[in-house]
């Protein structure tokens, strides 16, 4: 005997609901059988979900944050160049081949975050106080000095005394001069200052313009390598530590701190990748930077280890470093290193476990 239509119509919906509970059943309980999908899965929603506290969106979708890569030095080329994108965040680089080019977009809060000089950390931060550092290297202290051309005749900075040296008084560069002035019992106005960097600096070392130029790696390894130059004293000698600030906005620092926490863990793991990868970093950074592998290699085989911690032995170390660069007038007045450089993401500094694989 045939069913009514109304009935044939009630049971088939209600055996699709029968259906839909057992399939959702099904799913809810495929994360336990440890399946790799549905706990990655499981995982990235959780991360997106924390990048909603402390002041990042609630929405399902990744934080954005924008972040400068500096040419001329650093660790974030490699993250660029390896595309690396953290968990609940979307990281857009942008590649700034000049380096001032990537400061006016910083201040003007084009970009979120991105890796700076010590010297120009607290810059940025005393005109106008809208940049702080998130997280700092180690020293880099091999990684910038002063070169020679391959036939000088120099072989002690006081024999460069009366000729022409090539750096900006607004760097670090000038602080090593000043220790090296001191220390050979010489005064400033003894050489001649070129106040020149860059590729003008480049080509004023290669054509014989200066007599001696103060660079930092890659450039400066590269230079060496094409034209035989010699380095005559290391920032080390010069006791500059060269270290490098991550640097973020004011804004982005209230508004996604989470994004900025996986960025700096980001970093963390990747130096410690680079260290464990030396010829497979040298050949994804060297096509995008314009440098040579050799020099890549040569740099960060004498760059940082890892992130420093910023805590009160940080701030008592690197106070004096910024009243040294105030009494110079490289920087305009007076700050205190906790205010430049925060201690909240601390946390993230550490490599994680698997960073090296």
């Amino acid at each position: 005997m045939s069913l009514p239509t109304g009935a044939v119509r009630r049971l088939s919906l209600l055996s699709a609901m029968l259906l839909a509970a057992v399939l959702l059943a099904a799913c809810g309980s495929s994360s336990d059988d440890g399946g790799g999908s549905s706990s990655a899965s499981t995982a990235a929603a959780s991360t997106t979900a924390d990048s909603g506290s402390g002041g990042d969106s609630d929405s399902a979708e990744p934080v954005t944050i924008t972040v400068g890569v500096p040419r001329n030095f650093g660790y974030l080329s490699t993250l660029w160049a390896r595309d690396v994108q953290p968990p609940g965040v979307k990281v857009e680089y942008k590649y700034f081949p000049v380096f001032t080019d990537m400061l006016t977009a910083l201040n003007g809060g084009k970009i979120d975050l991105t890796e700076i000089g010590d010297v120009g950390a607290v810059q940025s931060y005393v005109n106008g106080g809208k940049v702080k550092a998130v997280a700092v290297t180690q020293p880099n202290d091999l990684n910038c000095g002063l070169i020679v051309p391959r036939d000088s005749t120099v072989r002690t900075f006081a024999d460069l005394k009366g000729k022409k040296l090539a750096f900006l008084r607004s760097t670090n560069s000038y602080i090593s001069f000043l220790h090296q002035i001191k220390q050979a019992g010489l005064k400033e106005s003894d050489f001649q200052i070129v106040e020149i960097s860059g590729p003008a600096a480049n080509k004023a070392f290669q054509t014989g313009q200066v007599d001696a130029y103060y660079t930092i790696d890659p450039n400066l390894a590269d230079i060496v390598q094409q034209t035989g130059g010699r380095e005559i004293a290391t920032c080390r000698d010069m006791r500059t530590e060269n270290l490098y600030p991550y640097v973020a906005t004011t804004d982005a620092i209230e508004s996604k701190p989470q994004a900025i926490r996986a960025v700096i863990q980001a970093v963390a793991d990747n130096i410690a990748w680079i260290q464990a990868h030396p010829d497979e970093q040298a050949r994804l950074v060297a096509p995008k930077v314009g440098f040579s592998e050799e020099a890549i290699r040569a740099t960060y085989g004498e760059g940082a280890r890892g992130l420093q911690t910023v805590d009160d032995a940080f701030y008592a170390h690197e106070q004096p470093v910024i009243d040294e660069l105030v009494e110079a007038r490289i920087v305009s007045q007076p700050v205190r290193a906790d205010e430049v450089f925060l201690s909240e993401f601390n946390d993230a500094t550490t490599p994680s476990a698997d960073a090296a694989r």
